[in-house]
């Protein structure tokens, strides 16, 4: 790639090099979406757009590529771009938005909406530099299920692709961007589609939701990135399948960290670590690592920009900073970290998951670790379980020896094993006293584990 090839999304300048016109920006499941068509059908909405009185839009397009296009095209037209938390005309009514631009305006016949497909018009948009300080509106779960509402920049934006730029691209030259995850989500917003489009890497639009997908896309282009989450990988059975010819550059993986069997299967099996990205909307991306084997928890490496504050004999409330915060404050993440030299450090959990239980400190995080350790389990996650005692419940995956172990033995025998365990590290208070094994643990659609729903698996069933 060249830099005339990134002048199409920068600036919004059509290039002098006619070649570059051809350049791929996005396939489809059958063919492919070159540049000059991308930056025409652009230009022509962003044109429309400036004619609409609204100016708080919403943008919900299936279709990844139409998404791309809606996003510049809200963008050069100066609009205030709202990402609801789910696609539902409700989500997008609590978002107060004026208006919907989608590929699906059926979807909203309550509500303005523009169908960013139907839009014939096109042109080209000479003199439209976009616009650093065009405020962005995310929202998203966290951990309780509730709508949260996230303020960014642009500027933000392009600051923290530039960053990953710097990291990575040099190891991606021009692979083409498969996803699992969704795009209307931070995570995916970024990797999935501004970093290929501001970067000149072209982009997949479909989402692949099964392995065997990535082999026909490897097969079909020859080199190739996965933006991805825990939820997917820990599905996949056989990694070496999914590595064609060594066709893929690149495992990304975000929303929740890697349980230790997955990083190990993944790197074992295929030859490539994941690369697991640590943030969250409200910071932005922090930190990345691969995972090491034998090296006890394996460290984070904060990324090109982000400072980080936590102490470095204990752990401690974990804040960041960085161009990509807001207004370049520091923010508490609401983990516990512990700094170590060279920019690197440890996560030691959820700040609120050291808990008391009768007067007893315990750190749940801690204890997950401990269980995850155990050959029975595969992941796990703990909570408090409110009455009128509190007392610790247990969410468990079982790993292919625990599954045989439940069959053969029953749960009570599992349960009083894992049990047996854990009293070795804890009194007996802290244990937790009510089980659910599970065949996943409950998640959004980034993977990110929500304390409602792990709720729910106890009062549903008493």
């Amino acid at each position: 790639m060249n830099a005339a090839d990134k002048i199409i999304l920068f600036s919004g300048q059509r290039p002098q090099l006619s070649a570059t016109q051809y350049r791929v920006v996005a396939y489809t499941g059958n063919g492919e979406l070159l540049a000059d068509d991308f930056h025409a059908r652009v230009a022509g909405i962003a044109r429309h757009l400036r004619q609409r009185p609204e100016q708080r839009w919403a943008l919900v397009c299936d279709d990844t590529f139409w998404f791309a296009v809606g996003f510049l095209a809200l963008a050069r037209a100066r609009k205030t771009l709202i990402f609801p938390q789910a696609s539902g005309p409700a989500n997008v009514a609590e978002a107060q938005a004026a208006a919907v631009l989608t590929d699906q305006p059926t979807r909203f016949p309550s509500l303005v909406t523009l169908d960013v497909a139907a839009v014939t018009e096109s042109g080209t948009a000479v003199g439209t530099d976009l616009d650093d300080e065009l405020l962005i509106e995310l929202y998203t779960s966290g951990s309780t299920g509730r709508p949260k509402r996230v303020d960014k920049l642009l500027g933000q934006l392009r600051a923290e692709v530039a960053a990953l730029e710097v990291q990575w691209g040099q190891t991606l030259g021009d692979a083409v961007v498969l996803a699992t995850v969704p795009h209307h989500h931070l995570y995916g917003l970024l990797f999935r589609v501004l970093w290929p489009l501001w970067a000149g890497r072209p982009f997949y639009a479909p989402t692949c939701e099964q392995a065997f997908e990535f082999n026909t896309a490897a097969s079909r282009f020859g080199r190739c990135l996965m933006v991805s989450s825990p939820a997917f990988l820990t599905r996949v059975t056989d990694f070496g399948r999914l590595q064609p010819s060594d066709a893929f550059r690149a495992v990304f993986s975000s929303g929740a960290p890697l349980p230790e069997a997955t990083a190990a299967k993944i790197a074992n099996e295929s030859g490539r670590a994941a690369i697991e990205v640590y943030g969250s909307t409200e910071t932005g991306g922090i930190a990345w690592r691969d995972w090491e084997p034998e090296v006890g928890q394996t460290p984070w490496h904060c990324l090109t920009g982000v400072e980080i504050a936590a102490p470095g004999n204990t752990p401690g409330l974990l804040r960041v900073r960085s161009p990509w915060t807001w207004r370049a404050d520091w923010v508490e993440t609401g983990d516990l970290g512990q700094a170590l030299a060279q920019r690197r450090f440890l996560l030691h959990g959820r700040a609120d998951s050291v808990l008391k239980v009768e007067d007893k400190r315990v750190s749940l995080a801690e204890m997950e670790r401990h269980l995850v350790a155990h050959e029975f389990v595969s992941e796990a996650r703990l909570l408090v379980l409110k009455g009128k005692r509190s007392s610790v419940g247990a969410v468990v995956v079982l790993s292919a020896a625990g599954r045989r172990q439940l069959q053969q033995a029953g749960a009570q025998k599992v349960r009083k094993l894992l049990l047996e365990m854990l009293r070795t590290w804890y009194e007996p208070v802290l244990v937790p006293r009510k089980w659910r094994f599970v065949e996943s643990l409950p998640g959004n659609a980034m993977g990110k584990i929500e304390s409602a729903r792990l709720q729910a698996l106890f009062t549903e069933r008493g």
